[in-house]
């Protein structure tokens, strides 16, 4: 996985780390929702689904912008490694 240019890196990492936030709040959601459609009464109201997304959303944008380069330069240093010297 090569993350393009050194310009672009930041970039990459950022929409990266972007994409899977979105996707942890879509899945935190979703499973409110089935919460409280899988119960007769409502367990969680509208504010409480609300901030726990904005909370989900800043928790894992903090995480995967500390992990995903530190995945990227693995990556990396085994595409170096595996490279057969011409």
């Amino acid at each position: 996985m090569k993350a393009g240019s050194i310009d672009s890196r930041p970039r990459v990492m950022f929409l990266l780390s972007l994409t899977t936030s979105i996707v942890l709040v879509i899945l935190f959601l979703s499973g409110s929702f089935l919460t409280n459609a899988s119960r007769g009464e409502i367990a969680y109201t509208r504010v409480d689904m609300a901030a726990g997304s904005i909370f989900v959303f800043v928790i894992s944008m903090i995480i995967s912008l500390s992990l995903w380069p530190r995945i990227a330069d693995r990556v990396e240093s085994k595409e170096k490694n595996n490279k057969i010297p011409d």
